[in-house]
């Protein structure tokens, strides 16, 4: 699932197809800045794996003949300049009409950049979220308190902090987040043991496992910092 942000604003999932159709259509521009799961940042979308971007060709000057690019009378240019201020002034004239009536923007105006660009029909329950500035603990503390970490793992709310892990001492966390491999924090600890197939699994018991959206926001909590 690819997001696009474009001017600040973020738009998608959307799926590798819908993304390469709407990028041929010109809904996508190949200036808008993508995220994908396991992209660890923003980078234009002609970047993504799996897009396909054909710039246009243009025709090269020894294309053009003169047959093709006609000339244009003085007279006829004259026209067309006057045409083009008459259409200017009625345009500001209009303009000044619409804004003086307004007040600010309407609902319909402050929307119109959000349609600007193709909804997707791709369900985002199960999606990962793109990286919106540093993620702090707030971001993934739900997760943990959804799967009952805190139960074992929160000595000020329960009184426990078994393997030694305390989410109420963020010190206590500083080998559970340092990457087996350097530079990859999928290989956390604390986020190997939250993968299916892991050894002991966490939580234990039988309820919900995390879902790969958690498991990636948590990676990305993690690279950026494990701030609380």
């Amino acid at each position: 699932m690819i997001y696009v942000l474009r001017d600040g604003d973020r738009f998608g999932p959307y799926t590798m197809e819908d993304a390469n159709l709407f990028l041929s259509q010109g809904s996508l521009l190949p200036t808008d800045q993508a995220w994908y799961e396991g992209a660890s940042d923003w980078v234009p979308i002609t970047q993504v794996p799996g897009i396909v971007f054909a710039a246009p060709t243009l025709p090269s000057p020894g294309d053009l003949s003169v047959e093709q690019v006609p000339l244009r009378s003085s007279s006829k240019r004259k026209k067309m300049i006057i045409s083009g201020v008459v259409g200017l002034l009625v345009l500001g004239v209009g303009l000044v009409f619409a804004l003086g009536g307004g007040g600010g923007k309407s609902e319909a105006a402050n929307g119109s950049e959000e349609n600007s660009l193709p909804k997707s029909q791709a369900s985002q329950e199960e999606s990962p979220q793109p990286p919106s500035g540093i993620m702090t603990f707030s971001k993934v503390e739900p997760i943990f308190r959804k799967h009952r970490c805190f139960e074992c793992h929160h000595y000020k709310e329960s009184k426990k902090a078994k393997a030694d892990l305390d989410f109420s001492a963020p010190v206590t966390l500083r080998g559970f987040i340092s990457p087996n491999e350097p530079g990859n924090f999928a290989v956390t600890p604390l986020v190997l043991c939250l993968a299916p197939d892991a050894a002991t699994k966490m939580p234990p018991g039988n309820g919900p496992r995390v879902s790969k959206s958690e498991i990636s926001l948590i990676i990305q909590w993690i690279a950026d910092g494990a701030k609380f």
